[in-house]
């Protein structure tokens, strides 16, 4: 997908069925529409990115609880339904992630969802470029240090009982999803890796994936990468300070 989007065409607005509450699962209702005279979005007005015509990417505020969904089609044109865990009480923002027909062009339709936070939201601004999660370990790599406005060259390296780990399995039609936030939740990149895509589900990749960014502004970003192994996605944070 292209690292800059267009400005958005369309409105998000999400309704929940209860309130959000950690550890517990919630129905949710999407709405998207145009923002030229609020005409209902339905699936035959997206198109199809990666495998799906809907990505919903979702956040707190603290940048610490990240989901990939994607809803399926509502009653009605232009509504959406999905179910949401949260890890963390209070609320969330998210960025549907489309393309619609009328522009052929990726944009990014943010909203919110839930309370928010009454209390101050302390962010964890640690540099990190590893991770372990469930057994994997994930190495993040960058050309230079990032700044904005410029493009910087990274890589991601996956290993599993200290040996390169080969066997990732296809995701949306890539072998990862890169997934970036920045500290003030004012925008979202989602970007794949580079080199050939997996054409076939037997496909495998790994151990390193190369991809590239391009900040728009300096502060804290959050990254996350998700592979898929064994059927299970696994999402892996980082943390980079962009000047």
């Amino acid at each position: 997908m292209p690292q800059a989007p267009q400005r958005a065409t369309l409105s998000l607005s999400l309704t929940p069925q209860a309130p959000l509450v950690a550890g517990k699962t919630v129905s949710v209702v999407a709405r998207l529409a145009t923002l030229k005279g609020g005409k209902p979005v339905s699936f035959d007005d997206l198109r199809e990115a990666h495998t799906k015509k809907l990505h919903l990417l979702i956040i707190d505020p603290m940048l610490s609880d990240y989901h990939h969904i994607h809803p399926a089609p509502g009653g009605k044109p232009g509504e959406y339904v999905f179910a949401f865990t949260p890890g963390k009480d209070g609320g969330y923002r998210i960025w549907a992630d489309v393309v619609p027909r009328a522009t052929g062009k990726q944009e990014y339709v943010q909203a919110d969802l839930g309370e928010p936070e009454q209390k101050p939201v302390v962010v964890d601004r640690s540099v990190r470029m590893s991770a372990a999660v469930d057994g994997y370990q994930f190495t993040l790599t960058l050309d230079r240090p990032p700044s904005a406005g410029q493009a910087v060259m990274g890589s991601v390296t996956v290993s599993k009982d200290g040996q390169p780990f080969t066997g990732l399995e296809p995701v949306m039609g890539a072998f990862a999803h890169i997934v970036a936030f920045p500290e003030d939740l004012q925008s979202v990149l989602h970007v794949h890796p580079m080199g050939m895509e997996p054409t076939s589900v037997a496909q495998r990749g790994g151990p390193t994936l190369d991809f590239h960014l391009e900040p728009a502004k300096p502060g804290f970003v959050k990254l996350f990468a998700q592979v898929r192994s064994d059927g299970k996605d696994v999402f892996a944070p980082f943390g980079v300070v962009v000047k």
